[in-house]
């Protein structure tokens, strides 16, 4: 079950028993007379279909994906406990027993396939494949580095400009991690994150090493004259966490001498059943302390419409996905075009991500993109990096006109249309006049 773990720690382990018991039920009544269903434990269970022998196996795989499909859908169905509907998901893998497998090895590639469904978004059916084996190696092998790395020193934090499209300046910094393992090996954030996703801690400890490294070096080059915002990723779920929302952000500015209106977090998280009200409290209560907040990957996912009608947020960070076709794509275009014009008519700053090649920076601010990053600009930058590109000029921007640089590295305001901003920079910071 997708988000069971979130219905334990938010609404305690007596609702989960209560949960846990209503889709063994479900499961029970959606089997065949047949089939036999079972909880294997925790909050996953099984099923077992029995199949013909002679049947064909495109129909046979076509018969169990239905199945499977059907039981997905049953069990993503509203819970009702204690008066309030919860939402849950499943992702579900399938493996067929062929001549010589065991039992044992039945449950495991079933139970691989199942690992694939979460890892590709959950909510999903996965049928195995033999190459899932290698992978789930690599991936313990990797879930065992990953409990010293940090420890051992092998991870670095990496900065990436965010430009300013209207004046080429570099508004922000996103901070990104890279972990080069004490063999030389370079891992992506695509591959360690996923797996210390898995392990619920290491994801835990990974953010809070980002946040701190964050804000610390933000503070130090604050120091130094250099005053753009630094933004960091942080899963959703983790905001639902009292204590980060009013303890830890808090301790960590306040220790650092780092102003709020510097710090942005990127709401980052794919699960759709995250309660919105919860969110939406811890959000308010950041914004109070100055702390902005935005939607990560947005036309995509959770990111969607009804997560910015129901989220307090100062900018939108456009999908790589749609910014990677925008140029060739027709409908990219205008799906791009419409969301741009949203975050423009509510008066939010909006950054493009992934932006590679100069024909995507100008398509991107003639939709009224206010900002962007990617290697079209720069790739990640080490801090000594980042500090030349936050002294330099501007980026060459198709139209831009960059402001003159005064003493001490400020910039004058600038009149700008109604409904856009000058900076990433907080209103504490940056006053614009009146058009």
């Amino acid at each position: 079950l997708d988000g069971f773990k979130g219905v334990n720690d938010r609404l305690g382990h007596q609702a989960g028993d209560e949960l846990l018991i209503q889709a063994a039920r479900r499961l029970q009544e959606s089997v065949r007379a047949g089939d036999t269903a079972a909880r294997l434990g925790g909050d996953e269970f099984a099923a077992l279909i029995a199949g013909d022998a002679g049947q064909d196996p495109a129909a046979r795989e076509f018969q169990v994906h239905e199945i499977a499909d059907r039981l997905r859908l049953t069990l993503s169905q509203p819970y009702r406990i204690d008066g309030a509907d919860v939402r849950v998901a499943a992702s579900i893998g399938v493996a067929f027993a062929e001549p010589g497998i065991t039992a044992g090895d039945l449950l495991r590639n079933a139970d691989l396939a199942m690992y694939r469904a979460k890892a590709g978004g959950k909510n999903r059916v996965e049928l195995y494949a033999p190459q899932m084996q290698a992978e789930a190696v690599r991936r313990t092998a990797l879930d065992t580095r990953l409990r010293t790395a940090l420890h051992d020193g092998e991870f670095a934090l990496l900065h990436q400009p965010v430009v300013d499209l209207a004046t080429g300046r570099v508004a922000a910094v996103a901070a990104q991690a890279r972990w080069r393992s004490a063999q030389g090996i370079l891992f992506t954030p695509a591959e360690f994150l996923r797996v210390a996703d898995d392990a619920g801690e290491r994801t835990a400890e990974l953010g809070r090493w980002m946040l701190e490294e964050a804000v610390a070096q933000a503070a130090e080059r604050r120091r130094h004259g250099h005053r753009a915002p630094v933004s960091v990723r942080v899963p959703a779920r983790r905001l639902l966490d009292r204590s980060f929302a009013l303890g830890t952000v808090e301790a960590l500015l306040g220790r650092h001498g780092l102003p709020a209106g510097s710090l942005v977090l990127e709401l980052a998280d794919s699960d759709p059943r995250l309660s919105f009200d919860e969110l939406e409290q811890r959000l308010v209560a950041l914004r109070r302390l100055g702390v902005r907040i935005a939607l990560d990957g947005f036309g995509s996912g959770y990111a969607a419409i009804n997560a910015l009608r129901r989220l307090p947020v100062d900018i939108l960070k456009l999908d790589r996905g749609l910014v990677e076709g925008v140029v060739e794509s027709a409908r990219l275009h205008k799906i791009t075009s419409g969301l741009l014009r949203i975050a423009g008519d509510l008066g939010l700053h909006s950054v493009a991500e992934g932006v590679d090649v100069p024909e995507q920076v100008t398509a991107l601010r003639a939709m009224g993109c206010t900002h962007a990053q990617g290697t079209a600009f720069s790739g990640p930058l080490d801090e000594h990096g980042l500090r030349r590109a936050l002294a330099r000029d501007a980026y060459p921007v198709p139209g831009a006109q960059p402001r003159p640089v005064l003493a001490g590295g400020s910039v004058p305001a600038r009149v700008v249309p109604s409904g856009s901003l000058p900076s990433m920079r907080s209103h504490s910071e940056t006053r614009v006049p009146p058009t």
